[in-house]
């Protein structure tokens, strides 16, 4: 990877209105963790809640697909947003941008976090 390409990533809540980004991802697929498991809207993330949205599996068949899309679009060029929505922004995109991060940066893209609704 190009010591140039840098990536944002944003996390946003659709009820809040779009953000200025190059690309959308609605990930409202992903079984809330605020409806589940006690889990309360206003709940901060945490490990258990990171592991209860990671473990499903259309989550890591999302970030299976998302990484090299998002790879070939910084190669093409170098400075993209990636905005990813969910209804408030608080858990699920939140968790998945997160993530996203980490696997991005391991690969040496220089990745900025937004978390624009938290």
């Amino acid at each position: 990877m190009t010591d140039k390409a840098k990536v944002t990533l944003m996390s946003f809540g659709f009820k809040y209105g779009m953000p200025n980004a190059n690309y959308y991802f609605d990930v409202g697929f992903i079984r809330n963790p605020a409806r589940e498991n006690g889990w309360g809207f206003f709940s901060e993330p945490n490990e258990k809640m990171y592991r209860y949205v990671l473990e499903q599996e259309s989550v890591k068949e999302f970030i299976d697909n998302v990484i090299p899309l998002i790879l070939f679009l910084i190669s093409i060029d170098q400075h993209q947003v990636f905005a990813f929505g969910c209804n408030a922004g608080r858990h699920r995109s939140y968790l998945l941008v997160e993530k996203i991060a980490r696997v991005l940066k391991e690969k040496g893209v220089v990745t900025q976090i937004v978390h624009r609704d938290v």
